[in-house]
């Protein structure tokens, strides 16, 4: 089964004074049943206020996802700057388990001025660090920890880097947003076949795991070098994918998850639309 909520506040909410804590009866009333909280500009969050609102989400049956800080740059060939990198993952495992989440997004890293090859070793023995240093600590039981791919050329996170970070540990399964797969490869995500295409790849690499995704999905525009800007569904322009084709690959695929909608101000309308989809008779 899949669940399906926005990312963040959307417009509607601010427009309608809706804080965070009357968010979780807002997407009950949707009939939405996920959200992802951001920390992604710095955690500003105190434990305490993040457990007030675990609570308020868990009295509405809504499951959280925390997306860690954009800081986070694991490809850097720099220890002092990974360290600080695993500190903001730490201390984002921190809020989240305050708050009764159960999965951490987070961007793997930039190549910066290395080469794809090489920042991409990088990413993946940081990686390993990581999970030893979370494992050491029993920070890893009970929750997922879900690199993103990336929209742009100059960020680590295709579908085949992530598919490879995925096989470090049980605790990884990805976040696939298709919006940036999209984006990063120019457009190539038209028909439902594509999706099931990029689906079965972490099937055949991680087994039964590779069938539990937490996703992300907005309409994306891109240029040359891949990611420009996030859209709405509402938006007069040319530019995937389609989640109508999204859903006929979920339902064959027989996947299960979460897809957080990331469209730019209406993300929860569009997550909305995507659920309706979904569940139609």
């Amino acid at each position: 089964m899949i669940e399906f909520g926005p990312a963040g506040r959307c417009e509607l909410m601010d427009e309608q004074g809706i804080d965070i804590m009357k968010v979780p009866a807002f997407l009950n009333k949707l009939g939405l049943k996920t959200f992802e909280y951001p920390l992604t500009h710095g955690i500003n969050l105190h434990r305490d206020k993040a457990r007030e609102i675990g609570e308020e989400f868990k009295k509405y049956g809504i499951s959280l996802s925390v997306h860690a800080p954009y800081f986070i740059n694991l490809a850097t060939p720099e220890d002092e700057k990974a360290e600080k990198s695993f500190g903001y993952i730490i201390s984002s495992i921190g809020i989240m388990r305050a708050m009764g989440a159960d999965r951490l997004v987070f961007h793997p890293g930039s190549l910066t001025k290395q080469s794809r090859d090489v920042a991409f070793a990088n990413t993946k023995n940081r990686m390993r660090e990581l999970v030893d240093l979370l494992n050491s600590q029993g920070l890893l039981e009970g929750i997922y920890l879900c690199p993103e791919t990336m929209g742009k050329h100059g960020q680590i996170g295709t579908v085949s880097e992530v598919v490879e970070l995925c096989t470090l540990d049980e605790h990884i399964i990805p976040t696939l947003d298709f919006g940036h797969i999209n984006a990063f490869t120019l457009g190539s995500i038209k028909t439902s076949a594509d999706y099931e295409n990029i689906l079965n790849q972490f099937k055949n690499r991680l087994g039964e795991r590779g069938n539990l995704i937490h996703a992300h999905f907005s309409r994306i525009r891109f240029g040359e070098k891949g990611e420009i800007c996030h859209l709405n569904f509402d938006t007069e322009e040319d530019f995937g994918p389609d989640y109508v084709e999204l859903i006929k690959a979920l339902k064959k695929c027989g996947t299960d998850g979460r897809i957080i909608c990331e469209s730019h101000g209406h993300q929860t309308e569009d997550s909305k639309t995507m659920s309706d989809e979904y569940f139609k008779q």
